[in-house]
């Protein structure tokens, strides 16, 4: 675990860690440049066929072939993937939050304030010097007393001011802790995501040591034999490199992992998906498309098997329910029949879930839906059963559109919802963002139901564990979008919707999300004080509560601050609410607030 500290954060000469970075790409242009002349210059040349024909000097140019081809993996793999990529993102990332830390050390420095603590748990507090000014001689700085709405003693004899200043310590000394506290939210959301990078960098180079690469094989008595088995280890390593990438034992970035995926052939990435589509589906970086047709069979694969669980659930239930001695005969054989129906319940749940998605996004051919009011197919990139059920689906491809707007929802949300009124909201997001589209444009729509959100408003969508558990994946599914994207990357926006706002807050602050944009629609609170510490920039914070929504009523001191508050920074824009006898946390995407609905359009079109 990185023990990186502020200090060495601002010292950091992340310009030195990018050109050890772009070195290593140098050497690997070098040394392909040399594996390819061994092809060109001594197959396709000296030893070419025209020159040589023999039996041997077939085996010879297949041997040399061979060797180059795994001289040029272990090149894209090792040096390049692991080593020069890793450096040269590390030294991205790690740069950005150096400049974000200049700016709130000089802020925190400004106010007379100071750090104290860390590395990972710093309090920034008054320094001893502002606690005299206003404690011992009544004479608080300027800013505090226009921040606390006091009027400064103009000399160290105005005794009305002083008087005031002491009538208003508390005030003074509170405006000072607020503002501490916005700067420490800010502080500790900076150090968390450079924590994060270094960690990142730290585990792929520290794989290294412990998977070093594989020489081909040298010549032996057998060849023919030895060249076979070496053929079907590269196939069998490359399905176990898709294993520990799938398994998140290979450290790579979503970054990494797609450069990985380019350098396969075409052949291998078929039989990836064909063999393994359980591996390829859920793992961010491989591209859409192929994500998409891995998911599919899978989800054909896990309907099947859940009806077979269910039908065997179901034989046995009425083997037993047939049975008068039933009630004395399940505990010998170990069929519990109250637990085979709970058992059945969930099951059937979980089916019914999936085959409502399948449904949902097939069309009667048994091909991909197309979503009618765009023309845009839909593409599933990730589901899954577990807890309440997760489900990430795309209304066009995010790999070849000009804009993507990934909508996270909050409370409640499962595989039904997935299905039915979660998705119905992103058809409108893509129809509002396909209304104001620029000529030759396209937005991808992006349902981001990736974690296991909170079934209840009381006390789970109080809680920020939720929020903290889908931290990771979200912060992975955006490096997933810049990984895969084809030519610039898109202009990403994140919009969250209630509890979905404080997932993105705290995945934002923590593990830092590659996103342009993040639009909070009646959020509860976002884990900080202030936009800042979100690390998109607060001129890219925009967030809405209509005036009847009930989440404004939620304090500050459960979830964090409300970023429709000014203090908080970032952008509001209005979103009008539906009658008096409507749920108004959830009218945001209904034809009674077109002004919001069209704000949200400009902001993810751009």
């Amino acid at each position: 675990m990185s023990d990186m500290s502020w200090k060495d954060l601002r010292g950091l000469d992340c310009a030195a860690v990018r050109d050890v970075g772009e070195q290593w790409k140098h050497y690997v242009a070098k040394m392909a440049e040399q594996s390819e002349r061994l092809r060109t210059d001594v197959i396709d040349g000296h030893l070419s066929a025209d020159n040589y024909e023999s039996d041997t000097a077939d085996l010879v140019r297949e041997q040399i072939d061979l060797f180059t081809g795994r001289f040029e993996d272990d090149l894209s793999d090792y040096a390049d993937i692991r080593v020069a990529t890793t450096l040269v993102d590390a030294a991205d990332a790690l740069e950005a939050e150096q400049k974000e830390l200049t700016e709130v050390v000089g802020l925190i420095e400004e106010h007379d304030f100071e750090i104290e603590g860390g590395p990972r748990e710093y309090e920034v507090n008054p320094t001893g010097h502002l606690h005299r000014a206003i404690w011992l001689h009544l004479d608080p700085p300027q800013w505090l007393c226009d921040r606390a709405g006091v009027d400064k003693p103009s000399a160290w004899y105005d005794v009305l001011d002083q008087a005031e200043v002491l009538a208003h310590l508390t005030c003074l000394y509170d405006s000072a802790n607020e503002l501490c506290g916005q700067y420490q939210d800010w502080l500790r959301a900076i150090m968390s995501r450079a924590h994060d990078a270094d960690d990142d960098a730290a585990a792929v180079l520290a794989a290294m040591r412990e998977h070093p690469p594989e020489l081909p094989p040298q010549f032996g008595a057998t060849y023919d034999d030895l060249i076979d088995d070496y053929k079907d280890r590269l196939s069998e390593e490359v399905a176990s490199e898709m294993e520990a990438i799938a398994n998140g034992e290979s450290d790579m970035s979503p970054e990494q992992v797609n450069e990985w995926w380019e350098s396969l052939s075409d052949a291998e990435r078929e039989a990836l998906i064909a063999e393994h589509p359980e591996w390829v589906g859920p793992t961010d970086g491989i591209p859409v498309e192929a994500r998409d047709t891995a998911n599919r069979e899978v989800l054909d694969d896990r309907i099947g098997d859940l009806d077979t669980r269910i039908a065997s659930i179901e034989a046995q239930l009425a083997t037993l329910n047939g049975d008068p001695n039933a009630a004395g005969m399940y505990g010998q054989s170990g069929a519990d029949p109250d637990e085979l129906r709970a058992e059945l319940e969930e099951l059937r749940a979980d089916r019914d879930g999936l085959a409502a998605l399948q449904d949902r996004i097939t069309d009667d051919n048994g091909d991909p839906a197309v979503y009618g009011q765009t023309d845009q197919q839909y593409y599933l990139m990730d589901f899954g059963t577990e807890d309440s059920g997760q489900a990430v689906v795309a209304i066009g491809n995010p790999d070849t559109a000009e804009n993507v707007n990934a909508y996270v929802p909050g409370t409640t949300a499962d595989l039904q919802g997935a299905a039915g009124g979660l998705m119905n909201r992103t058809e409108t997001m893509a129809y509002d963002a396909w209304r104001r589209e620029d000529a030759g444009e396209e937005t991808a729509t992006v349902l981001w139901m990736g974690y296991d959100a909170p079934d209840t408003i009381f006390p789970e969508a109080t809680q920020t564990k939720w929020a903290e558990d889908a931290a990771d994946d979200l912060e992975s599914f955006t490096q997933g979008v810049r990984a895969t994207a084809e030519g610039d990357p898109s202009n990403l926006t994140l919009t969250g919707h209630s509890y979905g706002t404080t997932v993105i807050g705290e995945a934002a602050a923590t593990e830092g999300v590659d996103a342009d944009n993040v639009v909070f629609v009646a959020s509860p609170g976002v884990t900080v004080s202030t936009a800042d510490a979100l690390g998109v920039g607060d001129e890219h914070v925009y967030a809405t509560t209509n005036s009847l929504d009930p989440i404004a009523l939620t304090p500050d001191f459960l979830l964090g601050e409300n970023p429709n508050e000014e203090a908080f920074g970032g952008s509001t824009f209005h979103s009008d609410h539906g009658s008096w006898f409507t749920n108004n946390h959830s009218t945001y995407w209904d034809e009674t607030n077109m002004a919001g609905r069209n704000s949200m359009a400009e902001i993810v079109t751009g």
